[in-house]
């Protein structure tokens, strides 16, 4: 069964990772703006599916469960 209760926190951390990345190497920038970019718009379609948050609550509620 797949488990997706740290898949946003995960994605969370590369989109952050790719900014410090931008910040930090100015000559890569162009190209990690165009990455985010993209991340961006599927992160926000990711947050605007039912299902996938339904999924994520699921998920999450049985990684308590099995603790």
């Amino acid at each position: 069964m797949p488990v997706l209760s740290h898949a946003i926190i995960k994605f969370e951390e590369f989109m952050t990772a790719w900014e410090d990345l931008g910040r930090q190497h100015v000559v890569l920038k162009a190209w990690t703006d165009i990455g985010l970019k993209w991340a961006k718009k599927y992160y926000c379609q990711m947050d605007n599916m039912d299902a996938y948050v339904l999924t994520m609550c699921k998920s999450s509620s049985i990684d308590y469960l099995q603790l």
